[in-house]
């Protein structure tokens, strides 16, 4: 590197820093040989990295080899091969060396600044007989609990720079000979065509990966824990991580994820069916219990036995609204409960719950603002959408019943089993990766 690119080089990383605080650039004396140094002190730890240096080169006598092509030597450190590379390799936590005579640049991996947690137990899933440690914001912290957990020569990790401006860290993980090779080749070439764009969220690695924008249903299963991620990879789904986002993201997402818990396996097998039983029993309950009251009490009351229909009118009694809107505002209610119990601290959530789903569940009963069956027939449904397989097909179900209620309203008993149709019919033109989304299993020809 002549004297002119020398200086060029400098003055594009003086520009790309110039109003970048925690960017330092200064001197430093390494075994006699002067350099200019540049790096993000909040990334890098720099006493630890001249040490690492200091402790790889060689001990060499008075007159020795030139001690920047012995670091360069180094398994620590590259050569630079241009302005953009040295400007990037500072941004990733990397530390470059500009020699004083200009004869080259080096890119050296330093000592960074720990910045990321250690790995702790899962904090949004509850693992039952199963491993306890779960994934953090570093991705190759995840990779390495993958690599313990897949223990085979057929597991591939691919990794990807995603974006222009702001660079991210992802990475495609599958077992060859599990994985369906279709889906393998959509997903990276989804990938390779989407490596300028900037994927700042999940929504936009699922425009990268051409996911559907407004879909009910996720196309992909999220975890925090290894052990789910590993059944995913050996049962033939594709994995994606990406860099400071502490779950897995498997792909493709079908309907037995509504029942089927992949921690389920380290029971016994008996055991898992009663539970799979219990939660396919939820999922109707959860999608069909709101629509079916509102049938019932304005609809089609003569489906009800007589004395169960006089029942649930005098529950009604003095009640102002019509079923539909007591049903809604009730249901709105419930919702914002929810939501406010996942979003306030743990110290607090439960004391809101409690609050919102006994004090004032009481209290709009006895001001006769809603009948006693609906406060049945709310907790039910709320009950049996927590059941499911993962929080995803909650939220699905938690949107859907409201068509569910709508198409009852609007139709009686017809308009519940129409909407339920409906429901079946859409899921199955869904795929994912060619893989459709009422598959029981994604290995071809086998089902669990």
């Amino acid at each position: 590197m002549n004297n002119t690119s020398s200086l060029r080089l400098k003055q594009s990383i003086r520009s790309a820093f110039g109003n970048t605080s925690d960017f330092v650039y200064t001197e430093a004396f390494i075994c006699g040989a002067k350099a200019e140094v540049c790096y993000l002190e909040t990334l890098v730890d720099y006493d630890d990295t001249m040490n690492l240096i200091h402790a790889q080169m060689p001990r060499q006598p008075d007159g020795g080899a030139d001690p920047m092509q012995d670091l360069a030597s180094s398994y620590l450190t590259r050569v630079c091969g241009s302005p953009e590379e040295a400007v990037q390799s500072i941004r990733d936590g990397l530390l470059v060396l500009l020699p004083e005579d200009g004869t080259g640049c080096l890119i050296v991996s330093p000592v960074p600044i720990e910045n990321s947690r250690s790995i702790t137990e899962a904090q949004t899933e509850n693992p039952i007989q199963s491993s306890l440690d779960s994934f953090n914001e570093d991705l190759t912290t995840n990779l390495s609990l993958i690599r313990k957990k897949v223990n085979t020569e057929d597991l591939v990790i691919r990794t990807y720079r995603l974006g222009s401006d702001v660079r991210r860290d992802a990475a495609l993980i599958y077992v060859e000979g599990q994985a369906d090779p279709k889906a393998v080749e959509l997903a990276r070439q989804c990938l390779d065509e989407g490596q300028s764009a900037d994927v700042y969220d999940i929504q936009g690695l699922l425009g990268v990966l051409k996911q559907p924008r407004f879909c009910p249903f996720p196309t992909y299963v999220s975890s925090e824990l290894p052990s789910t991620a590993m059944h995913h990879l050996m049962e033939g789904r594709i994995v994606i991580m990406m860099d400071q986002f502490p779950f897995s993201l498997s792909f493709p997402s079908i309907v037995s994820d509504f029942w089927n818990v992949k921690t389920d396996k380290n029971q016994p097998r008996l055991f898992t069916y009663l539970y799979r039983m219990i939660r396919i029993v939820s999922l109707i309950v959860a999608v069909s219990m709101p629509g079916l009251y509102v049938v019932l009490n304005s609809v089609n009351p003569e489906l009800l036995r007589i004395q169960l229909a006089v029942s649930i009118t005098n529950s009604r009694e003095g009640v102002p609204y019509p079923v539909l809107i007591e049903l809604i505002l009730m249901l709105l209610v419930i919702e914002m409960v929810i939501e406010a119990s996942i979003r306030l601290p743990k110290s607090i959530g439960p004391t809101i719950t409690m609050i919102g789903g006994i004090i004032l569940g009481q209290a709009v009963v006895q001001a006769r603002l809603v009948s006693y069956f609906l406060i049945i027939v709310v907790a039910a449904s709320t009950i049996a959408h927590f059941t499911l397989g993962t929080y995803m097909n909650t939220v699905s179900i938690r949107i859907y019943k409201y068509v569910v209620i709508v198409f009852s309203a609007l139709y009686g008993i017809l308009g519940l089993m129409t909407s339920i149709v409906l429901l079946c019919f859409y899921m199955g033109t869904m795929t994912t990766f060619e893989v459709p989304y009422l598959s029981l299993s994604v290995k071809r020809g086998k089902s669990e």
